[in-house]
């Protein structure tokens, strides 16, 4: 996918970014809970069409959602049924393109074993990981250097296990806003950071 190139003052940046080589994923285990305990946390419906459509904006490749829970990979599977081959499939066709990208899988090794190439895994935390952090611009020139596709994770509850943030050669700087307070819905941090990496006005540079 090809950007305008940007200008400003004597700088000009042209962006040339292969979305087709970043997928996500969203883990709900092993996350953290609010007391640091390792739990799974519950799929949602908003959470499957709303990152599927925040996918389907920024031309994300695949939406992985990990979960253990045979229970909540079926009922899962089933909406995603029903909005890509059943009846929602005809009563809203942009919907079900957009779940189309979403990929169910019970573990992060049977999700890994799925993506295609050999990814380099980013996580995301609100915390920095001294040694790991990568920042925006180094990310977009990962996507853009286009030697290897890139997948982005997402932990749900209170943030991935350390199990997971030792799986990922890089962590993405951490959001910040004008406060201390840093705790986003997972929905909220997904489209922000989509939007720093590829949006429209050419990302976000720090």
């Amino acid at each position: 996918m090809s950007r305008q190139t940007k200008t400003g003052g004597s700088s000009e940046r042209s962006w040339r970014i292969s979305l087709s080589s970043v997928s996500i994923a969203i883990i709900h285990y092993p996350v953290y809970d609010k007391n640091g305990d390792i739990v799974a946390t519950s799929v949602t419906n908003p959470e499957i069409h709303d990152i599927a459509r925040t996918c389907m904006t920024f031309g994300i490749e695949l939406c992985y959602i990990v979960t253990p829970l045979a229970k909540q990979r079926e009922i899962a599977e089933k909406l995603i049924y029903h909005w890509t081959d059943g009846y929602g499939s005809r009563y809203n066709p942009a919907r079900g393109e957009a779940l189309k990208k979403v990929v169910i899988k019970a573990g992060v090794d049977e999700m890994l074993e799925h993506v295609a190439g050999d990814p380099i895994i980013v996580g995301t935390s609100s915390r920095e990981r001294p040694g790991k952090t990568l920042s925006y611009s180094e990310i977009q020139a990962l996507i853009e250097k286009g030697t290897r596709p890139v997948l982005i994770l997402f932990g749900t509850g209170w943030g991935l296990s350390t199990e997971v943030v030792d799986r990922c050669e890089k962590m993405l700087m951490p959001i910040r806003g004008t406060a201390d307070y840093n705790h986003l819905s997972l929905r909220v941090a997904v489209g922000i950071i989509l939007d720093r990496i590829f949006g429209e006005r050419g990302g976000y540079h720090e």
